[in-house]
C-alpha cells in the first residue's frame, strides 16, 4: 500500500538536478574567467575542479605545469577578488594526468616454417613414446606448407 507521503524517485532526481546544473554552470563559468586570467600557456593545462569553503581547487596535468601554477597563484587570487569579487582562502592544485586511449596490439599468430616442420617430422619418427610422438606429428602439421 502506497504511502500518502511517499515521493517518486524520478520527482526527487528532477529537483536535484536543477541546484547540481546550476553549480556546473557556476563552476564552468569561474573556469572561463581563471583560463582568460593566466597565462596563454599554463591555461592549456590547467582546469576548475571545485570551490569549496572558499578554497579554489585546480588541476593540471603534470607536476612541472603544477610548480608554475603555484608561483601565478598570489596574483591569481587578487585578480579573482577584483574582477569578480571572488573571496579565497587558498588554491589547492591537484595533479591529473592526461589519460590515454590505448590501442590493442595486434598479436599475429607465430607460423611455422616447412623446414620447421620437417625437423619436427623427423624427430617424431625417431621417438618411442607414442603421445610424444602424435604431439611432434600434430605440430608439425601446422607448418604453413606441410
Amino acid at each position: 500500500m502506497p504511502r500518502k507521503d511517499a515521493v517518486s524517485c524520478s520527482g526527487i532526481l528532477a529537483a536535484a538536478a536543477l541546484p547540481i546544473l546550476e553549480r556546473a554552470r557556476k563552476l564552468q563559468r569561474l573556469e572561463q574567467v581563471v583560463l582568460q586570467l593566466l597565462p596563454k600557456n599554463l591555461s592549456a593545462h590547467c582546469k576548475v575542479q571545485n570551490l569549496k569553503s572558499e578554497i579554489l581547487i585546480l588541476t593540471t596535468t603534470s607536476p612541472a605545469w603544477a610548480a608554475r601554477l603555484r608561483f601565478a597563484v598570489p596574483d591569481l587570487i587578487k585578480q579573482l577578488e577584483c574582477q569578480i569579487s571572488l573571496t579565497l582562502r587558498a588554491i589547492q592544485i591537484k595533479i591529473e594526468p592526461e589519460t590515454y586511449e590505448l590501442q590493442p596490439v595486434k598479436q599475429h599468430q607465430p607460423r611455422l616454417s616447412t623446414a620447421s616442420g620437417n625437423l619436427l617430422a623427423q624427430a617424431a619418427d625417431s621417438v618411442n613414446h607414442p603421445a610424444l610422438r602424435e604431439a611432434l606429428y600434430r605440430l608439425a602439421a601446422k607448418a604453413s606448407d606441410f
